[in-house]
């Protein structure tokens, strides 16, 4: 239960409930990489943070929903990749999913004044990243897909801050057939595809032996 008046200490301890509410937070540490804008967030500052489940790890951005000059949280989401790979276990196993995060948070931040339209349109977004460090087999013309939004069952999609929703969405490593379906019939192409991946089990967690879905 939250007691701070000030809105970011309000934010911040509900995102920390929040992922309580997954696994076991990790401390917040800095990107890493250098894609992700930290000029654009909130704060002027990008974090992310580990989240250790039962049966796999989070990564989290940690303040793109912190309040903006209104007290409001500023973008209104958090973004995470969830995998077996992104475990204590090998932390270098699991480097291409957090670049591609990264990737994506600086993408999301970038264009805040129309995401949240974008996400009340569309419910799934998709982007295009560079796809550093990423096994091959999973970029195409230097290029990797990832689709932002599908739900976990069981999951709660977010918290609300002071009346504001704070949606937590996945990001979700795409195989360029399914990035190439997303390119060719757009919004319904992101439907087909979390559909498939939901219905082979799959849903949002992304795994490199995961194989295509279509």
């Amino acid at each position: 239960m939250t007691t701070s008046s000030d809105p970011r200490d309000r934010c911040r301890e509900l995102r920390e409930e929040f992922w309580r509410g997954v696994g076991e937070p990790g401390e917040s540490r800095g990107p890493l990489g250098d894609v992700d804008e930290p000029s654009l967030w909130p704060d002027g500052i990008s974090a992310y943070r580990q989240v250790t489940t039962a049966h796999a790890g989070v990564v989290t951005t940690d303040g793109l929903s912190n309040p903006g000059s209104a007290g409001a949280p500023a973008l209104g989401l958090e973004l995470y990749v969830e995998s077996v790979e992104l475990t204590d276990t090998d932390p270098d196993a699991g480097r291409w999913l957090v670049a591609a995060l990264e990737e994506c948070a600086g993408a999301v931040a970038g264009a805040a004044p129309s995401v949240a339209d974008a996400l009340a349109e569309h419910e799934l977004l998709s982007l295009e990243v560079s796809g550093a460090g990423a096994p091959s087999d999973w970029v195409s013309d230097g290029r990797l897909g990832v689709i932002l939004g599908i739900r976990l069952p069981g999951r709660s999609t977010g918290y609300d801050v002071d009346g504001v929703r704070v949606d937590a969405l996945s990001v979700t490593p795409l195989r360029p057939d399914e990035l190439a379906v997303i390119a060719e019939e757009g919004p319904r192409g992101r439907q087909r595809v979390a559909e498939a991946l939901a219905s082979s089990g799959w849903y949002s967690y992304a795994d490199a032996e995961r194989p295509s879905v279509l």
